[in-house]
């Protein structure tokens, strides 16, 4: 399927000044940039793109939640990831900040669309939708950098003094009220579908499947099962017969994919570092030789039942041969690689030109969200179904969970599931912080530098603080 690639806007921020210091009258300022509707759809293109950085869709998302539940291990000659993987980052480690800086480069930039779109005289439709997809991108992007930091600045405004930046952090649930706003405006204006050239904007589908994971991490079980019910309605989505579909370059944004970051390995900057992430060091899989930075662990092995296809899906053992090429343990540290974002050698694929799209939600995971939300309001009987329904993909083909199971069984059931499904694709640790698993599986795993009340969020980075004052700090950092 034809992806977007979402082209950089102009977009400069004016400053304020008196007649004296005027801007030059053909100059492209934040003020008269917009004013048609092509400007409005450029401005909007230009939030989508930090979702490619580091620290998002650029082993950020992934790499937490994978590496921090200890599904996957880093290579180990990166002192700055290692110390993510073992919870020992401090408030200088340029990892951090770079998740910190994307997301905000995308808040940024929906706040000059929703600031400013406003004014331009366009199609009320289109506009509706600019501005929905400008509110659906500021509210993700406020729920992960609450998920990675806790108490965050809520912005809502474009700011352009030096004074507007100083701002102090809200309250988690403030911040989340404004995310549950954003998404319920965004749901209302935002079509089901596109055609094939606008393919990977934000969809309806998109905004109400974040709108009930939201609810979800929230603990709002019936409003998270109602919302995930409108997206199973809807009928707009389904679950590929093959589950490698999903990480397959001419599948991509499919039947099963409800959003996901785009990236195109033809143009500078618009490629993907994670085929090279990935890849085991030496495989020979990638053009640059991998770094390995994703190893599964044998603890994550053992989560498969011994019948499921989805673990050859997701991991490579020895002996098993990708593009040509065998496998060899020796190229990992724990003796296996990771599968579902390598893309292989390809003739223009190098170090940071990986195509292959990056998943935020597909439809499997919002069936397992609407299993657990049914799970948890009570309604086991009926929470069954959808579990089902993703072991029984086609080619996974899964037994069906027994019906007889009671409320906290379905609900362990729920979490395996969603270990070996979404296995590898970042969201693993949030689950287990979410449940209030993180503490024990930490210990469990040998990881002993966690510790519980702290180790759940990264500390703010210290070059924010050094930038804004009235940035506290986590508490043990």
């Amino acid at each position: 399927m034809k992806k977007i690639v979402f082209a950089v806007a102009l977009l400069l921020a004016g400053c304020q000044s008196d007649f004296l210091e005027k801007q030059p009258l053909n100059a492209v300022t934040a003020d008269n940039y917009y004013r048609t509707s092509d400007d409005a759809i450029r401005a909007v293109n230009a939030a989508y793109k930090p979702l490619m950085y580091n620290g998002i869709g650029q082993f950020g998302i992934a790499y937490y939640g994978n590496n921090q539940a200890g599904d996957s291990n880093t290579y180990g000659d990166d002192a700055n990831w290692v110390a993510v993987d073992n919870f020992t980052v401090t408030s200088d480690n340029p990892a951090i900040r770079s998740s910190w800086s994307s997301f905000y480069q995308v808040i940024f930039r929906a706040n000059l669309v929703l600031d400013r779109v406003p004014g331009i005289t366009m199609d009320a439709t289109l506009k509706g939708r600019v501005l929905a997809e400008a509110s659906f991108l500021r509210a993700i992007s406020y729920h992960y950098l609450v998920l990675l930091f806790g108490d965050v600045p809520l912005i809502t405004k474009p700011q352009f003094n030096a004074s507007e930046f100083l701002v102090a952090r809200t309250p988690v649930e403030q911040v989340y009220a404004q995310i549950i706003t954003d998404l319920q405006s965004a749901e209302k204006s935002l079509p089901l579908t596109y055609p094939a050239s606008d393919l990977g904007r934000v969809t309806q589908g998109a905004a109400k499947s974040f709108l009930a994971k939201v609810y979800l991490y929230r603990k709002q079980w019936p409003e998270a099962a109602a919302k995930a019910k409108e997206v199973v309605d809807s009928k707009v989505y389904s679950l590929f017969d093959r589950y490698y579909d999903n990480f397959e370059l001419a599948t991509e944004n499919g039947k099963e994919s409800i959003f996901e970051i785009q990236y195109a390995s033809f143009l500078g900057g618009l490629g993907n570092q994670t085929n090279n992430y990935d890849a085991p060091r030496g495989s020979g899989f990638t053009l640059d030789g991998g770094y390995g930075w994703a190893q599964p662990t044998q603890n994550f092995v053992n989560s498969f039942a011994a019948t499921d296809p989805r673990k050859g899906y997701t991991i490579f053992q020895a002996g098993d041969v990708f593009q040509g090429i065998t496998f060899n343990p020796a190229t990992s540290s724990t003796g296996y690689g990771s599968r579902k974002y390598v893309v292989g050698k390809g003739t223009n694929i190098g170090k940071s030109d990986d195509p292959k799209n990056f998943i935020l939600m597909r439809y499997a995971d919002l069936l397992l969200m609407y299993a657990e939300a049914l799970n948890e309001s009570g309604k086991t009987a009926e929470a069954l179904a959808p579990i089902n329904q993703v072991r029984a993909r086609k080619d996974v083909n899964m037994p069906p969970l027994a019906a007889t199971l009671t409320q906290p069984q379905l609900r362990q059931a729920i979490k395996d599931e969603r270990r070996v499904e979404l296995g590898m694709e970042g969201h693993r640790w949030f689950d287990l912080v979410r449940w209030g698993d993180a503490a024990a599986f930490a210990k469990s795993i040998g990881k002993t530098s966690f510790r519980e009340g702290i180790s759940e969020r990264f500390p703010i980075p210290q070059a924010e603080r050094d930038i804004n004052p009235q940035l506290t700090q986590n508490p043990g950092y």
